[in-house]
């Protein structure tokens, strides 16, 4: 009788931890990262009776987890590379958003301006047009200063975006090492049987953590798991999780960085290692998207205020003085780290803005001479400086100390710098110190024409310059022009081959001859004492426009601008259809760790039946052996 009634009770207790097992499925249906769990029964050891083995029932042998550890971990890279694609694609759509943005983009500020310019070459001497210009021109330098604030007003965001991550990480991490310790624990005293409910909690708080940076784990020998986050940095090693703070780039104040605390106190960054879901999206984005947009704009700045100076300080104003700074003169900046010792000081100066790749450089003295870094490429110079390159030379002085560094950008402050520097209509110089004439008593029909200053340090002209047309300048039968007044004569010009025109340059100026002139016949260059009338150097700064003079000569203004555009717009693009792809794939995956993992309703009904009807015949049984017992008493008692 006590065999079978162990058998009949080992029934109802392994039935009614299955049918519990099952109510707790059921239960947790909707619970976000619950896995099903299953009651695995198994025969109790027989015992030997009368020379046979006979059956002493069931046990539960353990209750698991439905779960495939391939399939949640590719929920969990799916579920990091989501998240990172949409924060990338919702930043650089407001990026492109603002910079293609018709009405507070570049590109219709830098055409007004251009046609205002054109205005006054076509009437050189009136006022209005030349203040139309001066308000333009401030209109452009609002424009930049707009673009710049609304940049930088993003890069605050992705700021707050990093401190905000990186707060919810170190909370994630103390969860899940909170978790591990739990789980190491409730092993332990189990004997080894693992903590279902909490396995799921602690696989829900890596996925949470897989939105915001990219994880990696390892299980360990004791039911705890090791979490890495970015390249492989540490964030939970068994109990222990690492704290990560925030800090401002020592070079940039603007600039958030991550890091971790080390031995002594120190910090140290580890923003560079960092990848994945929403912080390595955020990182990226201001790397790739952002500060290089900063850069490029301020390229054109600079490129836009050096080029028009330039011309402008060709030019004469209605004073007749020489033009000066039409737009303020930009500067490159330069930052040294806070660890520096030695007493080295950097200077770098734009010497060709038409050479400037809008790239950042880091300077760096490794006790025995200067390195050069471009952070873009990663080329670099070494040597003991003076450095030149794209467009900018760098020189160091003083005594540098073994690993002092500086930061050099050329263009990064530009676009917040750009000014307006002359207030005078009257000081625009739209004219050019120099003009061109034909002395009347000439027979011929030489001509002068284009005449183009190109360097003003050798005007104002000591004296006329005078050309005479002479048959035999070269010799019998060669002929050119005589030159009087400045060095560089005779000219040689053959009329009979090149009366449709022959450009010539003498001390800072250039032109072009042309028509036939007769033995005798004059040309005179002189100052240009009054420019009231004189649109020369308007025109000159005019055609500026759709010169291709940035980027070493293969874009104009516009076009510098326009490819900010497109490349933003390209990133934003390619986050978008990366977005769309990632999201079919989590949502796959998150289909097939379901299929496995996930509560199933009607087969959970099926198993609650099932489980009903064992444990009704398990009933049955104890009820039998009840009865036996009783006909036992009956036939014994007296």
């Amino acid at each position: 009788m006590a065999d079978i009634l162990n058998i009949g009770t080992s029934a109802l207790l392994s039935l009614q931890q299955a049918i519990n097992t099952t109510g707790h499925n059921i239960a947790n249906v909707n619970t976000d990262g619950y896995s099903r769990q299953r009651v695995d029964l198994d025969t109790l050891t027989p015992q030997l009776s009368g020379g046979n083995y006979v059956g002493s029932g069931v046990t539960v042998d353990s209750v698991q987890r439905i779960y495939d550890q391939f399939l949640v971990s590719e929920v969990r890279n799916r579920t990091s590379s989501a998240s990172g694609y949409d924060t990338l694609y919702s930043l650089s759509s407001r990026l492109d958003g603002l910079l293609g943005d018709s009405a507070v983009g570049l590109a219709p500020a830098l055409e007004e301006f251009f046609s205002a310019m054109q205005d006054v070459a076509n009437n050189p001497g009136s006022l209005p047009e030349r203040q139309v210009l001066l308000g333009q021109a401030q209109m452009l330098a609002d424009r930049f200063h707009y673009l710049d604030s609304n940049l930088r007003s993003i890069g605050e965001e992705i700021n707050a975006r990093i401190e905000g991550s990186v707060g919810e990480i170190n909370t994630l991490a103390t969860n899940i090492a909170s978790l591990n310790d739990q789980i190491v624990s409730a092993t332990a005293r189990a004997g080894g049987s693992p903590p279902n409910d909490l396995l799921d909690a602690r696989d829900q708080q890596i996925n949470q953590l897989a939105e915001l940076i990219g994880v990696n784990t390892v299980a360990q020998s004791d039911g705890a798991i090791n979490v890495m986050i970015g390249n492989g940095q540490a964030l939970v090693v068994g109990s222990h999780a690492e704290a990560f703070q925030t800090f401002s780039d020592p070079y940039d104040s603007t600039q958030t960085l991550v890091g971790i605390t080390g031995p002594g106190g120190n910090v140290f960054d580890v923003t560079r290692f960092l990848s994945g879901g929403e912080l390595g999206a955020a990182l990226d984005f201001r790397e790739q998207v952002l500060d290089p947009a900063i850069n490029q704009l301020g390229v054109v700045a600079v490129g836009l205020s050096s080029t028009f100076n330039q011309q402008h300080q060709l030019g004469i104003d209605l004073e007749g003085d020489a033009g000066g700074d039409f737009f303020a003169p930009l500067t490159a900046a330069v930052s040294q780290s806070p660890g520096n010792t030695g007493s080295s000081v950097v200077n770098a100066t734009i010497a060709d803005a038409t050479l400037l790749s809008g790239d950042d450089y880091r300077l760096r003295y490794d006790g025995s001479q200067w390195a050069l870094s471009n952070l873009s490429s990663g080329v670099i110079q070494t040597g003991a400086g003076p450095f030149v390159v794209d467009g900018l030379t760098i020189s160091v002085s003083g005594s540098p100390a073994n690993g002092d560094s500086f930061l050099i950008q050329p263009t990064r402050q530009a676009a917040s710098q750009f000014d307006v520097a002359i207030t005078r209509a009257e000081d625009f110089a739209a004219a050019s110190p120099l003009r061109g004439q034909e002395v009347l008593s000439n027979v011929g029909s030489a001509d002068i024409s284009g005449l183009v200053v190109t360097d003003a340090a050798a005007l104002p002209l000591a004296t006329d310059v005078t050309l005479t047309f002479n048959p035999d300048a070269f010799g019998v039968g060669i002929p050119g022009f005589d030159v009087v007044g400045i060095a560089g004569g005779p000219l040689a010009y053959d009329p009979s081959a090149e009366s449709a025109g022959k450009t010539f340059s003498l001390g800072g100026f250039e032109f072009s001859l042309g028509g036939v002139p007769r033995a005798g016949d004059e040309l005179v260059i002189e100052n240009n004492t009054n420019g009231t009338g004189d649109n020369s150097n308007a025109l000159m700064m005019a055609s500026l426009q759709n010169n291709k003079q940035l980027y070493g000569g293969t874009s104009s203004y516009q076009e510098a601008y326009a490819n900010i555009v497109a490349d933003v717009a390209v990133k934003t693009r390619q986050a978008e259809s990366s977005l769309s792809t990632e999201q079919v794939l989590l949502g796959q995956a998150v289909s097939a760790r379901e299929s496995v993992s996930g509560v199933n309703l009607d087969e959970e009904a099926a198993n609650l039946i099932r489980f009903q009807q064992a444990y009704q015949a398990a009933a049955q049984i104890i009820a039998v052996s009840d009865q036996l017992f009783q006909t036992l008493l009956n036939a014994t008692s007296r």
